[in-house]
């Protein structure tokens, strides 16, 4: 008599010791913006970032923010001009967002990210050109 097995036990990535942020604008896809926020363990490889970490974009006065897509988190654009994330599932090991700003040269908006980690929170500032 046979019997079905398994391939391979299903596998939870470990929580995030560590994490990184990142962002580019990208000229050819409309001066989109790509943020980027990434858990490891520490080897170096990909582990789950807390639940309730958040990314809270803010734009200078006379800046819009156009939201895109989002990958692994929850994002609100809000009647401020804010754009705000959270991660709500508890098995998110990076997360991408793309949005467009647009405004004078000159201007720019601060991405901010809060991660129950050490070193806990961190702000990127980006200027338009």
């Amino acid at each position: 008599m046979a019997v079905a097995t398994p391939l391979a036990a299903a596998s939870v990535a470990p929580p995030a010791a560590f994490w990184a942020t990142g962002a580019t604008v990208s000229v050819v896809s409309g001066n989109a913006t790509n943020y980027t926020l990434e858990g490891s363990d520490a080897d170096g490889e990909l582990a789950v970032l807390p639940v309730g970490s958040t990314v809270t974009i803010t734009p200078d006065a006379g800046v819009t923010l156009a939201f895109v897509s989002a990958l692994g988190i929850v994002v609100t654009s809000n009647p401020d001009g804010t754009i705000t994330a959270v991660i709500a599932a508890a098995d998110v090991t990076n997360v991408r967002i793309r949005f467009r700003p647009t405004g004078p040269s000159g201007s720019g908006y601060a991405i901010t990210t809060n991660v129950p980690i050490a070193p806990f929170t961190e702000t990127i500032s980006v200027t338009l050109t």
